[in-house]
């Protein structure tokens, strides 16, 4: 029996450069970069980059409540907030709406300045909240609240694949007949000094760079990425429940594959090989517009993108990656990676990959710049903590 289509009906962003996303969509086509420089705060006194979201989020906090909430979840029901009205959903409560959220880190933030007041023995002054600060299910739970969905709601922690893992995880719940509507998507608030140090002291950061050469993708001379922190949210339902309301259809989801590379915790397979098979599942002898990677300046990792695309669709398919844009979101980031394709499917363009330098992979077909063109389909590819994989194609409904 032939499955019906999931199709997207909104989508939210809380990112660096991209505020809304009409801001997003600006910093996209202008090519833009939100990455900011920070010297002498990075590990032993290096200058150091970090995508920063400079909004006070107020129109969250206003309801006094949501104020002792970590920053995470309050990032993450702006963009929940954006996305809903983008959908035209007036009622998301009861049993038939789900959450899947995902999340690489959680409540970081939380997280230090709680330790940090423990490890003073200071028991006076460990927040009431402390629990729900650092439990990486509040990113879910309070999705759910704000909207008052009563159905299932799961937050997902694998790692900066967590989105797309996410997504695969409604798509069944949507098959399966028991929702309606899904809230997909990730978050995270990772700007803390613990995540600094634990990146940095295993040389994943790029740092003392000048800031056009910092979370370069494709660029052998940035040597590391650049934290970010931000949301992504969008909206899935079953093609007839859209149809039934007389919504806008933004893309249908025409296949999600995950894998594991099964190294262990500290290492990922040098092939590429898991990925690579992830990405011949969802594109099934399909070939894509372009693809928008997971390529955030890493070395290992964007060779790693950059031979499985090769051995795949050749030196014509365009690739290209919007991390010097935003920096690395960790969780958020391979949806903020659809929501870029999504906006550039409907307004005919392929975002660049900002201060890229073409002769790094010279056999790779990088999108330096951005190109006006129609794009019928694109493939999102994310890799996560602990050997995950994740790869989503997505075409124009």
């Amino acid at each position: 029996m032939k499955k019906e289509k999931v199709v997207i009906t909104g989508y939210g962003i809380k990112a660096p450069g991209g505020y809304n996303v009409d801001h997003f969509t600006d910093s996209l086509i202008t090519q833009i970069s939100a990455l900011e420089l920070f010297p002498g705060q990075g590990t032993e006194g290096k200058d150091i980059a970090f995508g920063v979201v400079h909004d006070s989020l107020e129109e969250i906090k206003q309801d006094k409540k949501y104020r002792r909430y970590p920053r995470i979840s309050l990032l993450a029901m702006s963009a929940m907030k954006e996305a809903v009205q983008m959908a035209g959903k007036s009622d998301l409560s009861g049993y038939r709406t789900g959450v899947f959220m995902g999340t690489a880190l959680g409540g970081t933030l939380g997280y230090d300045e709680v330790i940090t007041i423990a490890n003073e023995n200071n028991f006076k002054a460990i927040p009431v909240t402390g629990c729900g600060i650092v439990h990486y299910h509040s990113l879910a739970s309070s999705l759910a609240e704000s909207f008052g969905i009563t159905g299932v709601t799961r937050t997902v922690a694998t790692g900066c694949s967590a989105a797309i893992d996410a997504i695969q995880d409604a798509i069944m719940y949507l098959h399966a007949g028991e929702l309606d509507t899904c809230i997909v998507g990730g978050a995270d608030a990772p700007l803390s000094k613990s995540v600094m140090y634990a990146f940095g002291k295993i040389r994943c950061l790029s740092q003392n760079k000048a800031l056009g050469e910092m979370g370069i993708p494709f660029s052998k001379k940035s040597a590391g990425f650049v934290m970010a922190e931000g949301a992504s949210v969008l909206i899935l339902e079953k093609e007839s429940t859209a149809l039934n309301r007389g919504a806008k259809i933004l893309g249908v989801i025409d296949e999600v594959s995950t894998t594991n590379d099964a190294t262990g915790i500290f290492f990922s397979d040098h092939e590429g090989k898991h990925m690579l098979y992830s990405m011949k599942q969802v594109t099934e002898r399909r070939r894509p517009t372009y693809v928008n990677s997971q390529a955030l300046g890493m070395v290992e990792n964007d060779r790693i993108e950059a031979l499985n695309h090769m051995q795949l669709f050749g030196a014509d398919l365009p690739i290209t990656s919007i991390k010097s844009i935003t920096g690395h979101m960790f969780g958020a980031s391979a949806g903020a990676q659809m929501i870029a394709s999504l906006i550039g499917m409907e307004r005919s363009f392929i975002p660049g990959t900002v201060n890229a330098a073409a002769d790094d992979y010279p056999e790779l077909p990088v999108v330096v710049d951005t190109v006006q063109t129609e794009v019928d389909s694109f493939v999102v590819t994310s890799h996560g903590y602990g050997g995950n994989n994740g790869a989503i194609m997505i075409s124009k409904y």
